[in-house]
């Protein structure tokens, strides 16, 4: 395959999940430009490594081996549909994470197991699988509403920022962060559900440079039964009087 197929497998694909260039060079090499695709445009040939990681990041075929013949081809990928429970759509999942604080720049920004929802649910909600991404969130600064180590699904389509909803964004420094955002005047502000974290402004051309990943539709908490404790209470004083009836 020609670097130019090659580009153009990978604009279109990219177009398709409606990423930019440069949340896609974000999500696959955790840089936040757009370099990466444009060096191949020019005819560059990319690496294996960030080849690799640019279709991992798209959901794209990465294959290196002996010439498959169409069939063998068409016969691998039912066997892996057949695995996937018709009830169940799996979205992709990206160990990146939206920092709740301070920004996190995404560096590992390798795919994960994907995470299964269920198609009803979707339908309902008006999703679609693929242009959905799932990823962690780090830091407290969005208590009580996201708490460190939750899981949280973007709508990828949702890149165009209204006033009052929750967006994972790629920050002005490149970090990955999911804030509430609210418009202003030639600018936003990005906005913590916790009282005690600051509100922060991004104006005129630093809000231009906020990159919308996709809008909150959901999270997801998990316990760790070990670090639960019980608080001791003492045995409270009973206020009721009880009336006896002994058998004679």
């Amino acid at each position: 395959m020609e670097t130019h197929e090659i580009y153009e497998l990978i604009e279109a694909r990219r177009k398709e999940l409606n990423l930019s260039q440069s949340q896609l060079g974000m999500l696959a090499l955790g840089q936040d430009n757009s370099s990466v695709i444009q060096a191949i445009k020019r005819g560059s040939s990319p690496s294996a490594h960030k080849l690799e990681a640019i279709c991992n990041a798209l959901g794209l075929e990465f294959y290196v081996g002996r010439k498959r013949s169409d069939g063998e081809t068409q016969s691998s990928s039912n066997q892996e549909g057949s695995e996937v429970p018709n009830d169940f759509a799996f979205v992709e999942r990206f160990d990146v994470s939206l920092s709740a604080g301070p920004g996190t720049s995404g560096e590992n920004a390798k795919k994960l197991a994907p995470v299964a929802f269920r198609l009803d649910w979707m339908r309902e909600k008006r999703l679609a699988p693929e242009k959905c991404v799932v990823c962690g969130v780090r830091g407290n600064s969005m208590e009580p509403l996201l708490f460190d180590g939750d899981l949280v699904l973007l709508d990828r389509r949702q890149t165009d920022p209204r006033d009052g909803q929750i967006y994972g964004v790629v920050d002005i420094e490149g970090d990955t962060r999911i804030k509430r955002i609210e418009l202003i005047d030639n600018g936003l502000l990005l906005r913590s559900e916790n009282p005690e974290c600051r509100t922060e402004l991004r104006h005129g051309e630093d809000a231009n440079r906020v990159q919308i990943i996709g809008s909150l539709v959901w999270s997801g908490h998990s316990y760790d039964a070990s670090s639960q404790t019980l608080i001791s209470q003492k045995p409270r004083k009973s206020t009721m009087n009880h009336e006896w009836i002994l058998p004679r």
